[in-house]
């Protein structure tokens, strides 16, 4: 069994110009979790950093309301209570 510390990255071995050999690691991020709840909130990239960052904003995230921070539950109610007070 892999090291559990391991299991995120992937390490790959490279080697420069000048001849010097080094270890790259590329780590994957985790699924983003509501604020709240610690649900994961659905629609939002993630992955390797990389490919992230090369996706246009509007790939990235959501475009409503705390787009990436709330679940839809938790921003249903938290709509309702803004609206109510």
């Amino acid at each position: 069994m892999v090291k559990p510390s391991l299991r995120v990255a992937k390490t790959r071995k490279r080697r420069t110009p000048s001849g010097t050999k080094l270890r790259r690691v590329d780590k994957r991020t985790k699924k983003p979790h509501c604020a709240n709840c610690g649900a994961i909130v659905h629609g939002v990239a993630f992955g390797n950093q990389n490919r992230v960052r090369k996706m246009s904003r509007s790939e990235r995230l959501p475009t409503r309301q705390h787009a990436g921070h709330l679940c839809s539950n938790c921003l249903k109610s938290a709509i309702k209570a803004e609206v109510r007070s």
